[in-house]
């Protein structure tokens, strides 16, 4: 089992660089920097992450009796955004890369900002986020494989366009191997769930999709990566929280963890979905 855990966390470092790598590499800077001169989209990205995604998900826990760790779980989730998935999820659904890498950018930092000041507002009790902790796996993982990517597009075109088709196909085997992994790590744990708790988990994702779909109708390809940034959460830095503040609560960590792997099934589902508008 461990050397099944040590493939877990591998694939999930490597997942995350190719996939960083490959959307650098079919980029330019340009691509990135333009969503991001429309206020409206910021503005409309931070508010459904940072808000309309938390308020729904206290509904969502005040609706369902869910244990108490599950709802801490769940509200951590609503304030952790810019996974390194959502451009995947943009790829797979045929939408625009350059968009949802712009708003996956946005929300990180947003994320490292925001989250420590907003989670103890919907978590009672003395909460603390080390903003370091969670903004240095974020750097290293995503910004740095991203930045220097977009330099090799600049510099070496050709080279980069050899390599790019390269990293999907290192990303996508990547991916498999996190699902195999985390269902034979985590499959009993979340099959001890089923209950109220599984619900929860479920109607969150689904309550966060649509939070996300309804909030941006700008354009169709606004709407599908609005709804795919709000429905895919940032796990890594909700882990990070998780381990700093509930570490005697195993139930936080475990929910986490289930909704990376339910998720993982409906994010992919619906970006299939999104494809035939």
């Amino acid at each position: 089992m461990q050397a099944v855990a040590s493939l877990f966390n591998l694939s999930i470092v490597v997942f995350v660089i190719s996939t960083m790598v490959s959307m650098g590499l079919g980029l330019k800077v340009s691509q990135i920097i333009q969503p991001l001169k429309d206020l409206k989209l910021i503005i409309i990205a931070i508010v459904t992450n940072f808000l309309l995604v938390p308020l729904a998900t206290v509904m969502v826990t005040w609706l369902i009796p869910v244990d108490e760790g599950t709802k801490i779980a769940l509200i951590i989730l609503s304030l952790s955004a810019g996974a390194p998935f959502i451009p995947k999820l943009a790829e797979i659904a045929k939408s625009d890369t350059a968009l949802a890498t712009a708003v996956m950018l946005l929300l990180m930092v947003a994320t490292v900002v925001i989250l420590p000041f907003a989670l103890p507002i919907f978590i009672s009790g003395d909460v603390s986020v080390n903003s370091f902790a969670i903004a240095k796996s974020l750097v290293i993982m995503m910004i740095i494989p991203l930045m220097i990517a977009l330099w090799i597009k600049a510099k070496h075109d050709s080279f980069a366009q050899k390599w790019q088709g390269k990293m999907v196909k290192l990303s996508n085997v990547a991916l498999l191997l996190i699902i195999i992994t985390m269902s034979i790590l985590h499959g009993k744990a979340i099959v001890g769930i089923i209950g109220f708790d599984m619900v929860g988990v479920i109607v969150f994702l689904v309550v966060s999709l649509v939070v996300g779909y309804f909030a941006d109708n700008n354009t169709y390809t606004r709407r599908v990566v609005s709804s795919l940034s709000a429905g895919q959460r940032n796990v890594s830095a909700a882990l990070v929280v998780a381990a700093q503040n509930f570490a005697d609560d195993p139930k936080v960590t475990i929910i986490i963890i289930a909704v990376s792997i339910i998720g993982l099934f409906i994010l992919l589902f619906s970006a299939k979905k999104f494809i035939k508008g």
